[in-house]
């Protein structure tokens, strides 16, 4: 499993004693690849209401992974140092959803909230 240095070390740090330094903004997602079957593991960023978490693909144009998540798939997040099983699926502007993930997403990083206009990826 490949990963680019900087995603190493957010990850090392998620999995550390010392992952309350990163779980409020980051957490870890392992997906398989919808064509590869290679398993693969990264930091996002990330908000959370209760069970439902949002994550914003950075630069969508440019990424592919969350591209796996157009038909609802399984996932682990490593939430609080904790992994949990969920279901990934892409929120596009269209669906009924998007609104109110983006309003979660925007509530906790008031910065990017007036960006969002891509996909976004709930769990």
């Amino acid at each position: 499993m490949k990963r680019p240095q900087g995603n190493a070390v957010v990850l090392a740090v998620l999995h550390s004693p010392a992952h309350r330094l990163l779980s409020g903004v980051a957490i870890e997602l392992r997906y398989t690849g919808r064509r590869s079957g290679r398993q693969y593991v990264l930091p996002v960023q990330y908000a959370r209401d209760g069970s439902r978490v949002v994550i914003v693909p950075q630069d969508a144009n440019s990424k592919t992974w969350w591209r796996n998540f157009r038909s609802p798939q399984p996932v682990t997040v490593r939430l609080a140092g904790r992994l949990r099983q969920g279901t990934a699926r892409v929120v596009d502007r269209g669906d009924p959803a998007w609104e109110e993930d983006r309003r979660l997403y925007g509530s906790r990083w008031r910065r990017l909230a007036d960006r969002l206009d891509g996909p976004l990826v709930e769990i």
